[in-house]
């Protein structure tokens, strides 16, 4: 009953923080109601799992989050604004004017870790159930 407590406060709280922080509760949550079917079979249900908890990592950490807009005032001045953004690991995106910089950046990085981690996350399952096994 807690896992499906947890899975559907996930999910619920996920949609209804969707503009702020929800959408990693959301995808963790919809991760956990597709998984139920794999729960016990351990070396199936951990490795998409921790997958998807460290594609939320990954981009939280490389998309852009912090913002500052700046803009010239004066005589002389072209009055042109320049927006900086920043992302938690300290990468800066800037352009002129109304600027949104790319999630394509994030989403690689991001994807390339999760795959990285279920591969990582597999052999460990796997080379846990082989040396619990008993010898010939």
């Amino acid at each position: 009953m807690g896992y499906w407590i947890t899975t559907f406060g996930l999910i619920v709280f996920g949609f209804l923080a969707m503009l702020s922080i929800g959408r990693p509760f959301l995808l963790v949550g919809l991760a956990l109601l597709l998984l139920r079917p794999l729960r016990s079979r351990p070396a199936a249900f951990w490795p998409p799992l921790a997958a998807v908890i460290s594609w939320n990592v990954a981009f939280m950490a490389i998309a852009p989050m912090y913002c500052v807009a700046t803009q010239s005032v004066g005589v002389g001045s072209s009055g042109e604004s320049t927006t900086v953004r920043t992302s938690l690991t300290g990468m800066v995106y800037s352009g002129r004017g109304l600027y949104n910089p790319p999630l394509g950046p994030a989403n690689q990085a991001a994807l390339l870790l999760a795959v990285v981690t279920f591969a990582m996350v597999l052999a460990a399952m796997t080379w846990l159930r082989r040396s619990r096994e008993p010898g010939p």
